[in-house]
């Protein structure tokens, strides 16, 4: 950490080479507020250049991630903060703060440190300590080894939780094999002998489309079990790789919403500079409908959102970690809506087979869409609170096979 107390001829080029080659990021800050300079782990940390971050409002950045109507609010919190900071030369700390960014939301612990120039003006000279032009806004990223132990976590019950339901789901599969041949034996058996000795004198007319109907019911409910069986497997077939545009599948998907859900505003928020990626295209066809479809009913299920809005992004993520295999870029994808929300207590089990928070769900389809995005070495995340849910689907444009 720097410092409690600064000047500003501390900040010599060799100062600010070495800050530079920090693991920390750090932003110098005028007494406007302004970021006039920031190290090279900054724009890592915001996912953006350098050219950007500089000129921005510092406390525009540090805001915290919450309800639109508490922004202001947060923001003269924190200004009073660097005033008082700079007027009495007191740094201070935010731990675990859930902060706006740039690009995106960013958690993180923050320390600022005011810098006192040579310079003392007239109302300075009447204080016992001048204040400070400058602030050092030192700011770490919450551990990234943190985040992979949860995630690999989250992968492992995953894995347990699929490997459960594999084992259950092939038990259960042997006697419906079963039951459906007796199905078909029973129809067939029941069109052939529409007589039979009742009583070894009397012959008794059978009903056979009522008993044929009992068979193909039989039959018809075997056949939706198995489905439901197939679904929680998973699907047994490699990708069919090709070289694709994101876009042409998002499309695909969107004109679908359009005609399904004509209520819902769709909004295309596409970086058209994208590269190509190596991908499954009816695989992302069916995680990007399964996404949108899913959003599509949050806003229009029970109390229903005056104006839906589906926003679907497109963007490149640069130095993303997708397990634990670091990549220069990914694709980002973001399906967003302003619905409902998802539950608290469900979110960190929203992608385990049979976990919904739908009345008439199946619970299936995040697992599925979690299964797919993982055949392609990508990942799903989530973040949600009420008229503020996004689902986003980082994934490499190529892959190793």
């Amino acid at each position: 950490m720097l410092p409690d107390l600064m000047t500003q001829q501390d900040f010599t080029p060799q100062s600010l080479l070495m800050m530079q080659h920090l693991y920390t990021s750090v932003l110098w800050v005028d007494a406007s507020l302004t970021v006039q300079w920031a190290n090279a782990q900054s724009e890592t940390l915001f996912a953006t250049s350098r050219t950007y971050i500089i000129g921005q409002s510092v406390l525009d950045i540090l805001s915290p991630l919450g309800d639109v109507a508490d922004d202001d609010k947060s923001c003269s919190s924190l200004a009073n903060r660097f005033a008082h900071a700079g007027q009495f030369g007191q740094p201070f700390i935010d731990h675990n703060q859930h902060i706006k960014g740039i690009a995106q939301p960013v958690l993180l612990d923050y320390s600022v440190t005011p810098v006192v120039t040579n310079e003392v003006t007239d109302d300075a000279k009447d204080n016992d300590s001048p204040t400070a032009s400058h602030f050092v806004v030192e700011l770490w990223a919450k551990s990234r080894q943190s985040k992979l132990d949860k995630e690999r976590q989250l992968q492992e019950q995953h894995d347990v939780a699929r490997q459960m339901l594999r084992s259950v789901a092939h038990e259960v599969k042997n006697p419906l094999a079963g039951i459906r041949g007796a199905g078909q034996l029973l129809s067939k058996y029941t069109k052939k002998h529409a007589k039979i000795d009742h009583d070894g004198t009397n012959l008794v007319q059978l009903d056979g489309d009522k008993l044929m109907s009992y068979a193909n019911i039989v039959i018809s409910e075997t056949d939706r079990l198995t489905r439901l069986i197939d679904d929680l497997l998973g699907s047994n077939h490699l990708p069919n790789w090709e070289s694709l545009n994101i876009h042409e599948p998002l499309e695909h998907v969107l004109t679908l919403i359009e005609a399904q859900h004509n209520q819902v505003t769709v909004i295309r928020d596409y970086d058209l500079s994208l590269p190509e990626l190596t991908a499954d295209r009816n695989q992302l066809i069916q995680v990007f409908l399964n996404l949108a479809n899913n959003a599509c009913h949050a806003m229009l299920e029970g109390t229903a959102v005056s104006e839906p809005k589906l926003t679907v992004t497109t963007r490149i993520a640069w130095s993303h970690t997708i397990g634990t295999t670091r990549h220069n870029n990914v694709l980002k994808v973001s399906v967003h809506d302003n619905g409902k929300g998802i539950d608290p207590e469900l979110i960190e089990r929203i992608f385990f087979p049979l976990v919904t928070g739908r009345a008439n769900g199946t619970g299936l389809g995040l697992s599925l869409v979690q299964d797919m995005v993982q055949r392609h070495g990508g990942a799903i995340e989530v973040t949600s609170q009420k008229g503020n849910t996004e689902f986003c689907v980082y994934l490499p444009f190529e892959q190793d096979n």
